[in-house]
């Protein structure tokens, strides 16, 4: 239970499996614990349940609860409003700007190149030694 088996948790939500299946193996890489859900709504709920992970990578088109909606909840809860988050789309520049009216600074445009995933993971979870 030291310090040497600390690890940072990142959600991550995408309904792509693969591409989620993906995401999670680089987190597990930089010995992060990564936590994957499928949409919005699971996200809100593995939030609402307890998790407090170090960043949130949010995709925008999802079903059942789209990264739009989500972020909106998410705000709307003090309690978990302050969770950075990082969206990634396929979608065009209006997409990208109408996440950073919802307060989103990092934007990954897909497919999301494996060291700008990286660079997120560095940037949000702190206490890595980057040596």
């Amino acid at each position: 239970m030291g310090e040497s088996t600390h690890r940072h948790t990142v959600l991550l939500v995408e309904d792509d499996y693969d591409t989620r299946d993906a995401f999670m193996e680089i987190a597990r890489m930089l010995d992060h614990e990564p936590f994957g859900v499928a949409n919005g709504k699971e996200a809100l709920a593995a939030l609402h349940g307890g998790l407090r992970p170090c960043i949130i990578v949010l995709d925008i088109a999802m079903p059942e609860m789209d990264g739009f909606e989500f972020r909106r909840a998410q705000l709307a809860d003090p309690a978990i409003a302050d969770i950075p988050v990082a969206v990634m789309s396929g979608g065009g520049w209006a997409t990208e700007a109408d996440a950073r009216r919802l307060g989103i600074t990092v934007f990954l445009r897909k497919p999301v190149v494996p060291d700008n995933l990286i660079e997120v993971f560095a940037g949000h979870c702190a206490g890595r030694s980057s040596s």
